[in-house]
């Protein structure tokens, strides 16, 4: 048989080897975490413009970065200019926060719905922390930015932006990364002074209220929950929990 009869004959063999290495199923796992319980809010509400649909999404990480590890789904965040470079990274939680069909400012040119102003007091929000006693969050709403490809708040004081805040401006809604949990909109962070890694299923996330424009909407409390550890039997990437 030919020299080259016998490559080709290999190169198949080996192609389905690793073929068939990949297709052999074997245990996975997604560690536990904790998460929001719910993410997605909608109000209708009714303002001087008339009725408005406003979308207010929340996270805790940026579901759209690959792995099952969902702690590297989430900035270590500290603010080093005030804690120091040795602080521990701060508990925050990612707003996205729109009306509907609004023009999308990091899509210049697109076609949209004007914005409507959506108001967050950050030194209104805090923490039950389950067992009596708060946290409250830190007064200034901290921007994202596209020097990341993620959802992570920028840890820089230029990124700072006293409350109360628009977090419907077009200064947030021109940075959208580009591995992100929303593919149209910027998001704003609200920081909270306790140590991230404190996070368990006893705490409630309050808000307070939003003001969209000029109408005060109270903004449910977001409880935290426990996603428990999965396991299966896979073959990735076609078979996911």
């Amino acid at each position: 048989m030919p020299l080259s009869r016998h490559l080709k004959w290999s190169g198949v063999i080996v192609l389905a080897a690793t073929l068939l290495g990949g297709c052999i199923p074997y245990p996975r796992e997604r560690p536990g975490y904790i998460d929001l319980c719910e993410s997605e809010h909608k109000f209708i509400v009714d303002t001087p413009r008339g009725k408005q649909e406003i979308v207010l999404e929340t996270y805790l990480y940026d579901h759209t970065i690959p792995g099952r590890y969902m702690p590297a789904k989430r900035s270590s965040f500290t603010i080093p200019y005030v804690q120091g470079p040795e602080a521990r990274p701060e508990f925050y939680v990612q707003l996205i926060a729109y009306n509907k069909g609004r023009q999308r400012p990091s899509r210049p040119g697109s076609r949209g719905q004007p914005a409507v102003p959506i108001i967050i007091d950050t030194r209104k929000a805090y923490i039950d922390l389950g067992d009596g006693h708060r946290q409250n969050a830190r007064p200034e709403v901290y921007l994202g930015t596209t020097a990341f490809p993620y959802d992570f708040p920028e840890e820089n004081a230029k990124y700072a932006r006293p409350s109360p805040y628009d977090i419907n401006s077009d200064e947030v809604h021109r940075n959208v990364p580009r591995i992100t949990n929303n593919d149209d909109y910027g998001s704003a962070y609200v920081v909270f002074k306790i140590y991230d890694g404190y996070a368990n299923a006893k705490w409630t996330v309050h808000l307070g209220e939003l003001e969209v424009d000029g109408v005060k909407v109270a903004v449910p409390a977001l409880k935290l929950c426990y996603q428990p550890t999965l396991k299966w039997i896979g073959i990735e990437p076609l078979m996911r929990p």
